[in-house]
């Protein structure tokens, strides 16, 4: 069985900005376990994400309480840096200085434009979602990390990204990942219970 899981993950792509990483069903890392992560950046510097599914008891205002008049959710984007705010969005040079992930997604950018664009009606609030820290990879660390099956690489677009069925989004992005993983969507969280 696990050469042949082996087999079926070698036929993933390797990542790139706008890829979602979703971490194997066991990955024992509390971090990271059932995550999907959006990779903004990877180079051969190394690579930075965001975990999209993991919202915590905060939001922008009690982090950041004159930051902006809008108040977010706030999301856990992972364990480095987590006293830094991050947020990306689909409106694209709407807000200067964004950098573009893939179709429809961006990062960052100009943060003060963002109450003026939803007070003239131009975005919504849905537009955005923002995070506490982030996730980062050394150069090559998550080359590692994808050789020792900790990852699957799948294909990001914006209905992922800012889909707010938490609870589910990990099992949903498994399933698309075709006919060999379907059956991983619904494992349990503790491999003993097999």
């Amino acid at each position: 069985m696990s050469v042949q899981l082996h087999q079926i993950l070698n036929r993933f792509n390797k990542p790139k900005s706008g890829s979602v990483l979703l971490s194997e069903p066991y990955l024992n890392d509390p971090n990271f376990r059932r995550s999907v992560v959006l990779i903004s950046n990877h180079d051969e510097n190394g690579s930075v994400g965001f975990i999209l599914n993991k919202r915590v008891d905060l939001t922008t205002k009690d982090v950041i309480p004159d930051l902006m008049k809008h108040n977010f959710p706030l999301f856990y984007g992972g364990p480095v840096e987590p006293h830094t705010l991050h947020f990306i969005h689909k409106i694209g040079d709407l807000i200067t200085g964004a950098q573009h992930i893939v179709d429809g997604i961006y990062w960052g950018g100009d943060i003060e434009m963002i109450d003026q664009l939803i007070d003239q009606k131009i975005v919504s609030k849905d537009a955005f979602r923002f995070f506490s820290g982030y996730s980062g990879w050394t150069a090559g660390q998550l080359d590692e990390e994808l050789n020792e099956n900790n990852w699957w690489v799948g294909k990001a677009d914006v209905d992922i990204i800012f889909d707010y069925d938490l609870k589910n989004m990990w099992r949903n992005i498994v399933k698309k990942l075709g006919q060999d993983f379907s059956y991983m969507a619904n494992a349990p969280e503790d491999r003993s219970w097999n």
